[in-house]
C-alpha cells in the first residue's frame, strides 16, 4: 500500500497537476495579500494581474476562487484581505471600494509592478461583498481596470450606494445573480440582492455600458458555473488573452451589450513565424519525471486539459524517443488534435494561438 501511495503521488507531481505557487506579502495595513504565480516567471514577459476579492468576513487566501488561473503562463493572481468593519472614524466599509481600501489595492498593484512586468490595468473579480468592492472601485478608478466580473452583490452603485461613472463606460462588466438570491444583505437594505442587481443592470444598460448580465435559475447565494463562464468571457474581451482555464479561447456570447467590433478576439503577436521556443528543462528533471509519467499513462486515460498542461511544460520533442513513451505519446497526440480542432471550429486560430500550439505540440505529427 505504501508503494502504491508513493506511485500515485509521483504521478500527480510529474504530470504537473499542482496548485499555483502561493506566497504571502503584507499590504499597507499589515494584512495578508496572497500572491499566486505561474511555475516560472520570465522577466521579459508581460503578465496580466487578476485580482480576486473575498466576500464579507472572508480573506484573501484563494483569491475568491481565482487562484488556479495562475497555472496559466500569462497571469499573476492576487487575493488581498480587507477589514470587515471600519476601525476608525470616517473609514468606509471595504465593500464601498473607496478610501483606504482602494488606496491599498492601488499600492499593491504598483508594488507588484516593480517586481514583475505587469499589464497596465487589472482584471477584477468578486462575489457577494467582493462584487460590491470591484464594481465600485472600477467606477471610482477606471484607469486601473480593464475588466470587471461582479456577481451577487448585496448592494450596487445606485440609490447613493456609490455612483455609476461614465468614465468606466468602455470597461466590460460581467454581472449576475441567482434567481433565488432574493434576501436583503443587511436589515436596512432597500432591495434584495436579485432586485438590486436588476436595477443596476438596467442603469448601466441605459448608459450604454459594455456588459453582460444574467440570472441563474434555482441558484441562491452561491457562485454557479455560469459565474465562471461569464468571468472567462469578460477576461478575454478585456485583455485580448484567451479566457479558457488552460489558455485556450472561449466563445463569446451574443448576449453582450454594446460590445465594440472585434472585442473578444484573441490578440495576435509579432514574429509569428519564429521557431517554437521550448521550455528550459534539464535532462536530470526529465529523468526524474518521465518514468512515472509513462507509467501513469499506461494505466490511466488522462483528460485533454491535463495533457495540454503537461505538454506546455514537457513538449513531446523532449521525451518521445524514450523507452516506454508510446501510450503517453498517443494520448498527447489525441489531446493536441482535439485542441486544434476546437480552435478551428470556433475560428479562433490566430497567429498567437498557432504559435502556442506549435510550442506545446513540438514533436507530434500532423497532416
Amino acid at each position: 500500500m505504501k508503494s502504491l501511495l508513493l506511485f500515485c503521488t509521483l504521478a500527480v507531481v510529474c504530470l504537473g497537476f499542482t496548485h499555483a505557487a502561493e506566497k504571502v506579502i503584507k499590504d499597507s495595513q499589515g494584512m495578508d495579500c496572497y500572491v499566486y504565480l505561474p511555475d516560472e516567471i520570465d522577466p521579459q514577459k508581460t503578465y496580466q494581474l487578476v485580482v480576486g476579492v473575498h466576500g464579507a468576513g472572508g480573506g484573501g487566501k484563494g483569491a475568491a476562487g481565482m487562484a488556479s488561473w495562475a497555472k496559466r503562463d500569462d497571469v499573476i493572481v492576487i487575493g488581498p484581505s480587507f477589514i470587515l468593519k471600519p476601525t476608525e472614524p470616517g473609514m468606509p466599509y471595504y465593500q464601498m471600494g473607496n478610501g483606504v481600501h482602494a488606496e491599498k489595492l492601488i499600492k499593491l498593484f504598483e508594488e507588484l509592478g516593480e517586481e514583475y512586468k505587469l499589464a497596465e490595468k487589472m482584471f477584477l473579480h468578486g462575489f457577494s461583498g467582493g462584487s460590491q468592492f470591484v464594481h465600485r472601485f472600477t467606477m471610482e478608478n477606471p484607469k486601473y481596470v480593464c475588466g470587471v466580473s461582479a456577481h451577487s452583490g448585496g448592494s450596487w452603485a445606485t440609490r447613493n450606494y456609490g455612483k455609476i461613472s461614465s468614465r468606466a463606460k468602455g470597461i466590460p462588466f460581467a454581472i449576475s445573480c441567482g434567481e433565488k438570491d432574493t434576501g436583503l444583505s443587511t436589515g436596512d437594505s432597500p432591495l434584495g440582492r436579485l432586485d438590486w442587481y436588476k436595477e443596476f443592470r438596467d442603469e448601466i444598460d441605459s448608459k450604454k455600458f459594455t456588459y453582460i448580465g444574467d440570472t441563474w435559475p434555482d441558484v441562491a447565494h452561491r457562485a454557479s458555473p455560469g459565474v465562471w463562464e461569464l468571468a472567462r468571457q469578460c477576461f478575454q474581451i478585456a485583455t485580448g488573452l484567451p479566457g479558457g482555464a488552460d489558455g485556450t479561447p472561449v466563445e463569446i456570447s451574443s448576449q453582450w451589450h454594446n460590445l465594440p467590433d472585434g472585442a473578444g478576439k484573441v490578440a495576435t503577436q509579432q514574429n509569428s513565424e519564429r521557431t517554437p521556443q521550448l521550455p528550459n528543462v534539464s535532462q536530470a528533471e526529465l529523468d526524474k519525471v518521465m518514468p512515472a509519467s509513462f507509467s501513469r499513462a499506461n494505466t490511466t486515460k488522462l483528460s485533454n486539459e491535463q495533457l495540454v498542461n503537461f505538454m506546455k511544460r514537457y513538449p513531446p520533442s523532449l521525451w518521445k524517443d524514450r523507452q516506454g513513451s508510446e501510450n503517453l505519446l498517443k494520448q498527447c497526440q489525441a489531446a493536441a488534435e482535439a485542441w486544434l480542432a476546437a480552435a478551428k471550429e470556433k475560428n479562433l486560430l490566430n497567429d498567437a494561438l498557432k504559435r502556442q500550439f506549435d510550442e506545446f505540440s513540438a514533436g507530434l505529427e500532423f497532416e
